[in-house]
C-alpha cells in the first residue's frame, strides 16, 4: 500500500508541474531556431558586377540564403543565384556579352536584311513616322537584345511560375510608370519579370507586365529589403552599390549622373527604412559609373576586394548560425537550357504584317525539338528585316507539351534619316533618306535617297514580297557628276555626266548575305566634256540611251559596315548593253557585254590588328571605244561611287585613268591605335588600258598611303598621305562623314 500510495503522489506532482515544464521546453526551443537569411541587393547598373565577388564570399563562409530580393542589376544577379547558377558561372556570364550590342539593340550584320544593309547604315540620326507625321520615341532603345539575353539564362525554370518555389525563394522590384507605385514581382514569367525591373527610364522602353506597364524598381525601392523582410527572413544582409544623392554640382557632369541624381529623390524614404532593418550591411563604393558595362572586369574585381573586407563578418554570421542548427549552402549548379521540345506555335502583336510572313519563319518549329540558339537567330533574322521594332519569345508549359509564343511590336511604317559628308573627291553633300515598310503592299519596302551638293542625286528602289521567297523590286536613279581629268598634275579635261535610269528586277536573298538580281534596265545617258588646255577645241555633248539586260550577284558578310575586323564582300555585274538611241549618229555607241568582278577580305591577325585584301577585275568585250558606262575609271578613294565602275587607287587622283580593261590588286593592314582611332597602311596594284596586250596597257601602277582614322558618331574622319609611281606629287586626301 506503501508504494501505491507513493505511485499515486509522484503522478500527482508531475502533473502539477507539467505545464510550467512545457512552457520552458517550447521557450527553449524557440530560442534555439535558427533565424531565416535574406539577401538584398540593390540596384546600380553596370556597378552590380561587384556583387559576384560577394556572392563568392557568402559561398565561401557557408552562409546559406532563404530569400533573394533584388532590383535592376539586382534582380538580375540576385535571380540567378535564386535559380542555382554558381558565381563562377555568373561571371562567365557577364563577361561573355557584347555589352554594347545588348544594351544598344544592336544585331549582328548577318542578320541585317540585305537591302537595308545599302540604305539604312549611312544615317546620322534616323526618325521613324506614321500618318504624316514625324514621332518621337518614348525610349532610345526597345531593349530586343537584353530581352533575348535574359531569355537565354531564365528560361531555365520556365515551369515555375510562382518564384516562392525557385530554388531559393526570390523577388524583384519594379515601378508602375502610371502611378509611380513600387510593384513587387513574386510571380509570371520570370526573364519578363527581370526585364521589368531593369527597364531604365528612358533608355529602356517600359514592360507591359501582368496587366501593368512597369519601368525600373530603383526609381521608388532600390533598395528592398521590407519586402524580404515579408517573405520570411529573419535576419538581412545588403548589398548596395548605391551612389546616394551628390551634395556637390561640379559632379554632375555627366548624363547618366543627373539622371541618378533626379530618380534618387523618389528612393531616398525606401532605403532608410530598408537600412533600419538590414542585420548586416555591405556597401560597395567605386568610381565607376551605372552605365559603365564594358568595365565589368574593374568593377568585379571591385567585389572581390568588398569581399575580403566583410569576410570576417559574412564568416562570422554563419558560424554563429549554424551554431544554432547547420544548414549546408545550396547546391549552385545550374546551366542555361541549350534545346526544349515544341508542340505548337503561337503570334502576339501582328497587325499589318501578315501572319504568313511570321510563320515563314517559325513554322519550322512546330512538334520538334529546337536549338535555344537556333531560335535567337531566327528571331535576329525577323528583328533585322526592320518591319519589328521588337521580337521576343515565350515559353508556355501546356500540360507535358511546351508551347512557343513569338511576341512581335510593329515598327513604324516609315523612317527618315540624315547624314552630311565632305571629301576631295565629291567635295560636300547633305543625305536625306526615307524608308517606307509594308506600307505599299504586304512585305514591301520603298527605299529613297536624296543627295544635296555639288553632285546630286536621287534614287529609289520599291522591293515587293520580301522574306524568304523571289521577289519583285524596281528602281529609278538620276546623278550629275562632275570631275576632271588630270596628266601628271595638271587638269586635261573637264567631265559633266547626267544619267537617268530605271529597271525591274527579279530579286532574291538568302540568309541576309548574299543577293541576287536579274532583270532589264533603261538608261538614258548625257556626257559633256570640255579640253581645258585648249580653249579652242570646242567642247562635246553626247546624249543616248541604252536597254540593259542584266544580272548582279552581291554578298555582304562584313562584321561592321566601317572598320570591319572579318567577313568578306563580293560583287559579280554582268551587263549587256543595246544602243536603243543616240542623236550624234557620228558617236553612236555599238551594243557590247560588260562584265566585272570585286572582292575584299578581312582578316583578323590580332586583337588590334586587321589585315585586308582584295582585287577588282573588268572588262568590256568587243569595242575599242565603248559607251562611258562601259569603261573603268581608276583613282581616288572613295568606295561608294555614283558609277559601280569607278574604282578607288591609293595615290591616284580622283578618276585619274580611263580604260576598257581593268585589273587591280590591294593591300590594307590597320592597327587600332586607341579606342576608336585606327592607322591604316595601303598598298594598291593594277593595270588599266583598252586590252590585256601589255603594249596598249598603263604598265604596272603601285600607289601607297597611310591613313589615320576616326571612328565618330557621324561617320569616319580620315586624313590620307599618298603617292604612287606615276609622275605626280603626293597627295592628301581627306573624308569627313559616312560615304554616299
Amino acid at each position: 500500500m506503501k508504494k501505491l500510495y507513493s505511485l499515486i503522489l509522484l503522478s500527482f506532482i508531475v502533473l502539477l508541474i507539467r505545464p510550467e515544464y512545457l512552457i520552458a521546453q517550447q521557450g527553449n526551443e524557440k530560442q534555439q531556431q535558427r533565424p531565416t537569411v535574406g539577401l538584398v541587393l540593390s540596384g546600380g547598373g553596370a556597378k552590380g558586377f561587384a556583387y559576384i565577388g560577394l556572392l563568392k564570399a557568402i559561398q565561401k563562409a557557408g552562409l546559406r540564403l532563404d530569400y533573394i530580393g533584388g532590383t535592376s542589376i539586382g534582380s538580375i544577379i540576385g535571380g540567378l543565384y535564386a535559380l542555382g547558377y554558381d558565381p563562377d558561372s555568373i561571371a562567365k556570364i557577364v563577361k561573355g556579352q557584347n555589352w554594347d550590342h545588348v544594351l544598344r539593340d544592336v544585331v549582328d550584320r548577318k542578320y541585317i536584311a540585305f537591302e537595308e544593309k545599302g540604305y539604312s547604315e549611312n544615317s546620322i540620326a534616323t526618325f521613324p513616322f506614321d500618318q504624316h507625321k514625324i514621332e518621337l520615341r518614348s525610349s532610345l532603345y526597345e531593349g530586343q537584345n537584353i530581352d533575348l539575353l535574359l531569355n537565354r539564362y531564365f528560361t531555365v525554370d520556365y515551369k515555375t511560375t510562382d518564384f516562392s518555389k525557385l530554388p531559393t525563394p526570390f523577388i524583384c522590384m519594379a515601378t508602375n510608370i502610371l502611378n509611380g507605385k513600387a510593384v513587387t514581382l513574386k510571380s509570371g514569367y520570370l526573364p519578363q519579370a527581370i526585364r521589368a525591373s531593369m527597364s531604365i527610364p528612358v533608355y529602356f522602353s517600359p514592360t507591359y507586365y501582368q496587366g501593368k506597364y512597369l519601368i525600373d524598381g530603383g526609381v521608388i525601392d532600390n533598395y528592398p529589403a521590407q519586402q524580404v523582410k515579408k517573405m520570411g527572413a529573419g535576419l538581412i544582409v545588403g548589398l548596395d552599390v548605391q551612389h546616394g544623392l551628390t551634395d556637390k554640382i561640379s559632379k554632375l557632369n555627366t548624363v547618366p549622373k543627373v539622371f541618378q541624381q533626379i530618380i534618387s529623390y523618389y528612393r531616398v524614404a525606401a532605403n532608410k527604412e530598408g537600412y533600419k532593418i538590414t542585420n548586416l550591411y555591405i556597401p560597395i563604393d567605386m568610381k565607376y559609373e551605372v552605365m559603365d558595362f564594358d568595365k565589368y572586369d574593374s568593377i568585379m574585381a571591385v567585389g572581390d576586394r568588398a569581399a575580403q573586407k566583410y569576410y570576417e563578418k559574412i564568416k562570422a554570421l554563419a558560424d554563429s548560425l549554424n551554431k544554432i542548427k547547420y544548414e549546408p549552402v545550396r547546391i549552385h549548379n545550374t546551366v542555361p537550357l541549350d534545346s526544349i521540345r515544341i508542340s505548337e506555335i503561337h503570334y502576339q502583336g501582328y497587325k499589318e504584317i501578315p501572319l504568313k510572313f511570321l510563320k515563314e519563319y517559325f513554322n519550322k518549329y512546330r512538334n520538334s525539338k529546337i536549338s535555344i540558339l537556333d531560335l535567337e537567330h531566327t528571331i535576329d533574322q525577323v528583328y533585322g528585316t526592320k518591319f519589328f521594332s521588337h521580337v521576343s519569345y515565350e515559353l508556355q508549359p501546356r500540360g507535358q507539351c511546351t508551347d512557343l509564343l513569338i511576341k512581335v511590336h510593329e515598327a513604324s511604317p516609315g523612317s527618315l534619316g540624315a547624314a552630311v559628308h565632305f571629301d576631295s573627291d565629291y567635295q560636300g553633300s547633305i543625305l536625306l533618306n526615307m524608308v517606307l515598310r509594308n506600307k505599299l503592299g504586304k512585305g514591301s519596302k520603298l527605299f529613297a535617297q536624296t543627295i544635296l551638293g555639288s553632285n546630286p542625286r536621287f534614287k529609289t528602289m520599291y522591293l515587293f514580297n520580301m522574306g524568304s521567297k523571289i521577289g519583285l523590286g524596281t528602281s529609278l536613279d538620276f546623278y550629275s557628276l562632275n570631275f576632271n581629268l588630270y596628266q601628271n598634275d595638271t587638269k586635261k579635261l573637264d567631265y559633266q555626266f547626267f544619267n537617268f535610269s530605271g529597271a525591274a528586277f527579279i530579286n532574291a536573298t538568302i540568309k541576309n548575305l548574299f543577293n541576287f538580281r536579274s532583270g532589264f534596265e533603261f538608261e538614258r545617258f548625257r556626257v559633256k566634256k570640255a579640253d581645258l588646255t585648249d580653249s579652242a577645241v570646242s567642247g562635246t555633248d553626247e546624249i543616248s540611251s541604252y536597254g540593259n539586260l542584266f544580272f548582279e550577284f552581291n554578298a555582304d558578310t562584313y562584321d561592321r559596315a566601317y572598320f570591319p575586323t572579318m567577313g568578306f564582300r563580293a560583287e559579280l555585274n554582268f551587263r549587256y548593253r543595246l544602243n536603243i538611241a543616240t542623236e550624234d549618229k557620228e558617236s553612236a555607241f555599238s551594243s557590247a557585254p560588260f562584265i566585272y568582278l570585286n572582292y575584299d577580305q578581312n582578316i583578323k591577325l590580332a586583337n588590334k590588328w586587321v589585315f585586308s585584301t582584295g582585287f577588282f577585275t573588268g572588262m568590256t568585250l568587243g569595242l575599242i571605244t565603248p559607251p562611258p558606262q562601259n569603261q573603268f575609271y581608276l583613282g581616288g578613294q572613295n568606295p561608294d561611287n555614283y558609277f559601280h565602275s569607278f574604282v578607288p587607287f591609293t595615290g591616284l587622283r580622283f578618276v585619274q585613268e580611263i580604260g576598257n580593261n581593268l585589273i587591280v590588286v590591294r593591300g590594307r593592314l590597320r592597327y587600332n591605335l586607341i579606342k576608336k582611332f585606327y592607322l591604316t597602311g595601303a598598298v594598291d596594284a593594277g593595270e588599266i588600258g583598252n586590252s590585256f596586250n601589255p603594249s596598249q596597257t598603263s604598265g604596272l601602277i603601285v600607289g601607297y598611303g597611310l591613313t589615320l582614322s576616326y571612328d565618330s558618331f557621324i561617320g569616319p574622319v580620315q586624313l590620307s598621305l599618298m603617292n604612287s609611281n606615276q609622275p605626280a606629287k603626293a597627295m592628301v586626301y581627306f573624308n569627313l562623314g559616312y560615304w554616299f
